[in-house]
This record gives C-alpha cells, structure tokens and sequence, in this order.
C-alpha cells in the first residue's frame, strides 16, 4: 500500500438476467460456478453495495446451535442459528437506502423496477371495496340487535 491506494483482490461474479423469484430483487452469481479474481487498487472502487447469502436456494435451516452470551459470558441456554450452506448465487441488497440512486445507475432497469402486486389494480381494489361492505354491513346489523336487546333490558326492570 502507498500513499492512498491499496491493491484489492475481488472474487467476480455476475448479474443475472431474473429477479430472484421470492425477494423480486437482482442476483449475483459466480461466472460458471468456479471463482474469479482480479487485482485492483482501491482508486478504481466507484461505490459500495451490500448482497446476501441465498438461504431459499441453498435451503438453508435453523438447524445450527449457538451459546447465549450475557455480558460476554456463555449463560448456558443455547438458541437455534441459521446454518448457511455454501452457494455461489447472492442477492443484491437493493433496498438499502445509502446507494440506491448509485445502484439504480449501474443495474438494467427490468432488474430494479417496481413489480405490481396484482395486475389489474382496479378489479382488486373493487374486490376490496366489496368485502369491506359486507363486514361493515354485519357490524351495523350487530350493533343494531345490540341496542334493540339493550332497549328491551331497560324496560323490563322491576320499576315496571
């Protein structure tokens, strides 16, 4: 290292042409499964980005044990861990919110775009609108037999 540069090794990998099909977010994997690396210096690094380990494809389970600390001493409980199993395939992390403008910049937009929830928006919202009337309906009837059993109570007192 000299001055401010630093030599850098990075393992490459791959932006893959789909969205992981759980999280709807960008996926990295490495070029043919095998690592490749290649040396830099750190002046060439234009901006820093999260991924993550894919537990759905790796079928990662909570079948780890762990020690529970307390105040860097074991107490004796252990809990169950996440056992991540090796892959060569990570998610982008395009959620988080410090570079997300810088990562916008550098991934295709059909990897990055916003993917509706349900396609016809208006059907589903009426489908909506419809439910919620027949609920608020059955709490009018509700409160309505309420406050004709409540009136019936009142008049049947001894007073009278």
């Amino acid at each position: 290292m000299t001055g401010d540069r630093a030599m850098i090794i990075l393992d490459i990998f791959e932006i893959l042409s789909t969205q992981h099909n759980i999280f709807g977010i960008p996926m990295l994997a490495q070029r043919h499964e095998e690592s490749t690396y290649v040396a830099i210096l750190s002046i060439d690094i234009h901006f820093l980005y999260n991924v993550q380990h894919n537990c759905p494809l790796s079928k990662c389970t909570a079948s780890g044990k762990q020690p529970v600390m307390q105040e860097c001493v074991e107490s004796g409980l252990i809990q169950t861990c996440i056992e991540h199993k090796p892959t060569q395939r990570f998610i982008i992390n395009t959620h988080a919110f410090h570079n997300a403008h810088l990562l916008c910049a550098v991934l295709p937009r059909s990897l990055i775009s916003p993917t509706p929830l349900y396609l016809d928006r208006p059907a589903k919202h009426s489908e909506l609108a419809g439910h919620l009337r027949l609920v608020q309906d059955a709490k009018q009837k509700a409160r309505a037999v309420q406050k004709v059993s409540r009136g019936k109570e009142a008049g049947s007192g001894p007073n009278k």
